[in-house]
């Protein structure tokens, strides 16, 4: 039986960070760059379960035109982890503020500058496809939003007391958040009246299960979170949706209009979930088929299996 996501740890994560942070701060960028190669190279050769994940994804990427047909695979997942470390350091240089914004092209701009103008606030839906914290560049060019990015993490705490070590402006914020009640509701109704910014994913499920619908992702079905689309219901907020993607000339932010307002029906609300989170799995195909080697998520995601319990 494959894991859920959730229990897939990443050793030592907050440590970890810590001294890449450290590393990056005193030594230098080009330094944790030659030091991440062992790293990745042996993680690559130690942890099978994330290697075949990656096969498995890349294989469906192929079938699907999105790499060419006589891609080694094995190469080709190599390049995989190596592009993951690569989106560690840029969020790294995200966080210190040592990104150079100079190669980021955003789409849809006037989307985002409309939010800042109305003050109306927003929900954003993103991905473990790309690199989230370079939304940042948002942030550099207007102080006057904020981003509350929700998580279903235990470590939520410590990454925000480090994220408030690095990010002294306050610019980002974690909200844990299990299941949308009353309260939670309540909370993140008060940041959009303030004109603030949540994102939440859309790929990923619950980690005791929850509310999913199936949907067709590369080729095949897949299991997606029913939340945002329940979220965005209650909230009735406008919501877009945002990939941060690496090409050669630098990051390509894309913020699109997802829907003014999300309404589910009483009689046919199951359908209309449905509805929703398939339009999302399709743009989330639209960009894993054009940037294949920045999908985040090394485990199986195309299994449906329960995930075990605790």
């Amino acid at each position: 039986m494959t894991k859920h996501w959730s229990q897939v740890q990443e050793s030592g994560a907050i440590l970890g960070l810590r001294f890449m942070f450290f590393i990056h701060r005193w030594v230098g960028w080009w330094v944790l760059w030659l030091i991440s190669y062992p790293v990745i190279t042996y993680f690559f050769l130690a942890k099978q379960d994330a290697r075949l994940a990656s096969r498995d994804y890349l294989n469906r990427v192929k079938i699907a035109g999105g790499i060419p047909t006589n891609a080694n695979l094995t190469s080709w997942s190599y390049k995989h982890f190596l592009q993951f470390s690569r989106n560690l350091l840029d969020r790294l240089a995200a966080w210190s503020g040592a990104f150079n914004y100079d190669n980021v092209t955003f789409h849809q701009r006037e989307d985002f500058l409309n939010l800042e103008a109305e003050r109306t606030g927003a929900l954003v839906i993103v991905s473990h496809l790309g690199n989230l914290e370079i939304c940042r560049a948002l942030l550099n060019q207007s102080n006057a939003i904020k981003l509350n990015i929700l998580v279903h993490s235990h470590e939520a705490e410590k990454f925000n007391r480090l994220m408030k070590e690095i990010d002294e402006d306050g610019h980002l914020n974690l909200i844990p958040v299990d299941e949308v009640t009353p309260t939670t509701a309540i909370q993140l109704r008060e940041k959009l009246d303030a004109g603030e910014i949540i994102a939440t994913s859309g790929d990923r499920t619950p980690i005791g299960g929850g509310r999913q619908s199936a949907a067709t992702f590369i080729g095949d079905s897949a299991l997606f979170p029913q939340g945002p689309y329940i979220l965005a219901s209650v909230l009735r907020c406008p919501v877009y949706l945002m990939f941060c993607l690496r090409d050669r000339n630098g990051y390509q932010i894309f913020f699109e209009s997802f829907a003014k307002k999300i309404r589910l029906s009483r009689t046919n609300r199951e359908a209309d979930l449905a509805l929703w989170v398939q339009k999302f799995a399709d743009r989330l195909t639209h960009y894993a088929l054009r940037f294949p080697l920045q999908w985040n998520n090394f485990y199986r995601y195309w299994d449906k299996s329960p995930a075990p319990p605790g």
